[in-house]
């Protein structure tokens, strides 16, 4: 029987399941030699679904603030290399946007991940909202404050910079903070700590507050590993997003937590059509 190897490519990890194998998981650097390396040992392949954290079009890789790349064009590149495959690539948000729009049977689902980016992405109408060049949900890169570093896309003042896991360790290495967790600073950090913590929050409840005013989904699932490994911080986030958010909008929005392990593999595999599922 033909496999699919779907792959979830991220800043710190890459998590790939070969057919109805396992999960697995493993450092993202030289993520395109892995790929290389599973297709080769595995000759059943037949397709090959990838959740990108970056920003994808016209199945090439166009933006990656946080994940090291050396072949932008991997659709074209893998398809050439192995004539048995066929390859499809699309932003990781999108792809757990897919995996929440199936989970949680609406066409009106915006989801907001952060983890070592900030990211977002919406199905509207039951259809991604992709923008011009499939760059729409970039929550991460809007201006948001002034930062004594640079984002991954270049920019100093990113919300990014504020409410990421990379932010976070930037502000870390400037100012020299602690090893702990956002949760250990909120509650017994130094002063530096604790603001560094707090910015995260309230940058974070800015960007949810946004997405439900601006694009008025029924549903908004929060997620990332940030949040997950921080449950103080996540309920500082969504104790904030009332009070900035429009009313009428903030009424009509359910606010829950992303409970679907691997969404953005499962977003991977629906590439493929509406009838695969990660069991």
């Amino acid at each position: 029987m033909d496999s699919t190897l779907l792959a979830d490519i991220g800043g710190t990890y890459l998590r790939y399941r070969v057919g109805r194998g396992e999960v697995e998981s493993c450092d993202s650097k030289g993520w395109e030699a892995r790929l290389m390396k599973l297709i080769e040992t595995h000759p059943r392949i037949k397709r090959v679904g990838i959740s990108f954290a970056g920003q994808v079009f016209g199945g090439k890789i166009r933006s990656a603030p946080n994940v090291a790349v050396v072949i932008p064009d991997i659709k074209q590149e893998l398809e050439q290399r192995f004539a048995r495959i066929s390859v499809e690539i699309e932003n990781d948000l999108k792809c757990a946007a897919l995996a929440y729009q199936r989970h949680l049977c609406s066409d009106s689902v915006a989801v907001l991940y952060a983890g070592s980016g900030l990211g977002s992405a919406l199905i509207s109408e039951g259809k991604i909202v992709r923008g011009c060049e499939n760059m729409a949900g970039e929550i991460g890169h809007i201006s948001y404050r002034k930062a004594p570093f640079r984002c991954g896309c270049g920019k100093e003042d990113c919300l990014e910079l504020f409410a990421s896991g990379s932010g976070i360790d930037k502000h870390r290495f400037h100012f020299h903070l602690s090893g702990g967790t956002l949760d250990e600073w909120l509650d017994q950090g130094g002063q530096e700590e604790r603001q560094t913590a707090l910015a995260a929050a309230e940058g974070l409840a800015w960007a949810a507050s946004l997405m439900i005013t601006l694009y008025n989904p029924a549903i908004l699932v929060v997620g990332g590993g940030m949040l997950e490994h921080n449950p103080f911080l996540r309920q500082r986030m969504k104790d904030a997003i009332k009070s900035r958010t429009f009313p009428p909008a903030w009424m009509g929005c359910s606010i829950v937590e992303g409970d679907l392990s691997n969404a953005p593999l499962v977003g991977a595999g629906l590439l493929f059509g509406d009838n695969f599922w990660l069991e």
